[in-house]
């Protein structure tokens, strides 16, 4: 049992259950709004007071007293099956909430609001998720996008909301859809929805779908296509009873006055037809009338605000609309990551749930969708969508695990064999004709040769080489072509070859305690302080002792050999001077 606050114990039934759906809507509008839902109706389930089945005991005679005919629903009426076409379609309010409104009055019970039917209809779709996706989504579409229009109020409902009402009701209910504009779920529109098991169904209703306006003022709205935005109950006609036919049988019968005259000088009588209706028939005739008139006047002013209220559910629809995609651009990197994780989760189990003939339609319908988006695409349309379908190919092979990455490659090397089990059947085809017409252009030769060749030794011989050579073209022919190089050898080699001749590879550096040159690779990098016996590196004192007299050595002898060389120069200037003196 669920505990109340003071304030939501003073509530009554109806106020609780918009409390709900106010939830409900809250949680529709969150990021994670699938999540938010189901924890919503969890909360709600939790009030065993509340959740107790609804006893649905339906009216099905149309009583003129409380109903209006649906002047425009019957005019769609005619375009459904005949055995329909008898019940009457009853006017209910067109505010989104149509198709409870349809249980309500069918109903007759004021303590049920439409409410509370969309917020039981929300509970029955999340708890038994499974089985409707599995039934239904490859026709209508993803269950959780359909939950979160669902839990706004004044939201158009569909065929999820109908299956749902059943288990709800414990009700069949026959869906008619009027024939116009063929659709390939035209059959599961025309189709009769029970209750699953163990749930028994103690009584059965109809409902219609059809448009607040007529079909003319429909298509010239929305581009010569027609579809539906309402729903309407189907109820039987009245039954009169017996002795109301027999009262008006009975006053009916009125004597009819006779006038006497002449003929051929002989008086004869003649009867004079008095037609005369009946008190009541009267009263009942100008009460119709009178109520015709009302009705339509009426009918009149509910069609007006149908197509008001029509007008503010397009906006409000807009408006919610504008407000998810702004919520979807301003939500962070991280809750888009969520979302779509859990939106692949869903996917994925929806498909693992699937039939092999379901899934078979799913395909076909994404493909059939894909080729006309594709066909009617623009040109820079294209170029974005292939470089879209690029990065996301570059960026998938990035991320892929080895095993994807096998997997991949083999599922490529497949293709590729297949492709070339085609062409070298292509081949042979086109050889086998090539060798075909040779033989015939052959043969046609021989028939006109063949008379001189008999006496002719040298054209035999020549006919003879002849032969040899065109049986050595057969076999050239007949030959196969090399095979291509498989791409995945490629791939091989080209990265061996770019790991061996990359810079890193083909770096080198000079090691710090040998003072020799080699690879990079083979290095190892360490602090000088962690270098192992590093004494042992240092320069001892006697090689230092040596290099130092080494070098004032060398500076002594380049001293005196320089001195040497300018005395030299000294006297083989002096002697040219003496010379010429």
């Amino acid at each position: 049992m669920g505990d109340f606050c003071l304030q939501c114990n003073e509530m009554n039934r109806s106020q609780k259950f918009a409390r709900f759906l106010q939830l409900l809507e809250e949680a529709s509008e969150s990021v994670m709004y699938y999540d938010e839902i189901v924890s919503t109706v969890k909360q709600i389930q939790n009030i065993e007071s509340l959740m107790i089945p609804i006893k649905f005991n339906p009216d099905q005679v149309f009583d003129e007293r409380k109903h209006l005919v649906d002047a425009v629903a019957k005019t769609y009426l005619r375009k459904v099956t005949d055995d329909v076409q008898h019940l009457i379609p009853v006017e209910v309010v067109a505010d989104g909430n149509c198709l409870y409104n349809s249980i309500l009055l069918l109903m007759n019970n004021s303590m049920i609001t439409t409410s509370e039917l969309r917020v039981r209809t929300v509970i029955e779709l999340v708890v038994n998720g499974a089985y409707y996706t599995r039934m239904y989504s490859q026709f209508i579409g993803l269950l959780d996008i359909a939950i979160k229009a669902i839990c706004k109020n004044y939201t158009y409902s569909e065929l999820y909301e109908i299956a749902a009402l059943c288990n709800i009701l414990r009700c069949n209910i026959r869906s008619i859809y009027p024939r116009i504009d063929f659709r390939e779920d035209m059959e599961i529109l025309n189709n009769s929805f029970r209750p699953t098991s163990p749930i028994i169904a103690n009584c059965s209703i109809t409902i219609f779908w059809s448009h607040v306006l007529n079909e003319i003022d429909v298509r010239a709205q929305n581009n010569m296509t027609w579809s539906p935005n309402h729903f309407v109950p189907l109820m039987s006609p009245p039954a009169y009873g017996d002795s109301d036919n027999i009262s008006h049988q009975s006053v009916s019968k009125i004597v009819t006055p006779e006038k006497r005259t002449s003929k051929n000088n002989a008086p004869i009588q003649i009867r004079i037809p008095e037609f005369q209706s009946s008190p009541s028939r009267r009263r009942r005739s100008e009460h119709s009338n009178n109520t015709g008139f009302v009705q339509s006047a009426a009918t009149d002013a509910i069609r007006e605000t149908q197509i008001g209220i029509h007008e503010q559910r397009q906006s409000a629809i807009e408006q919610q609309i504008n407000t998810n995609q702004e919520n979807l651009v301003n939500e962070t990197a991280e809750h888009r990551r969520i979302r779509l994780e859990k939106q692949k989760q869903r996917d994925q189990s929806n498909r693992s749930n699937e039939t092999n003939e379901k899934r078979k339609i799913r395909l076909e319908n994404q493909n059939q969708r894909t080729k006309s988006n594709r066909l009617h695409e623009k040109r820079e349309e294209c170029q974005s969508r292939l470089e879209k379908q690029k990065q996301r190919d570059q960026s998938n092979r990035l991320n892929e695990k080895s095993e994807e990455r096998q997997s991949r490659l083999k599922k490529k090397n497949k293709e590729s064999e297949a492709k070339q089990i085609e062409l070298k059947q292509l081949v042979d085809k086109s050889t086998s004709n090539t060798l075909n017409i040779q033989q015939q252009n052959f043969s046609a030769q021989l028939n006109e040769t063949e008379p001189k060749a008999l006496w002719d030794t040298h054209d035999m011989h020549d006919f003879t080489n002849n032969e040899d050579i065109t049986t050595k073209k057969q076999s050239s022919i007949s030959s196969l072509w090399p095979e291509s190089i498989s791409r995945n050898l490629k791939e091989d080699c080209l990265q061996k070859f770019l790991q061996k001749m990359s810079m890193a590879a083909l770096s080198e550096a000079t090691c710090a305690v040998c003072n020799v040159r080699t690879q990079t690779q083979k290095l190892k990098k360490l602090p000088v302080a962690k270098i192992p016996h590093i004494d042992l590196l240092k320069v001892p004192d006697a090689l230092k002792d040596f290099i130092k007299t080494s070098q004032t050595s060398a500076v002594q002898y380049a001293d005196e050999h320089i001195g040497i060389s300018e005395n030299e120069s000294v006297i083989q200037m002096t002697r040219p001077t003496q010379s010429s003196l």
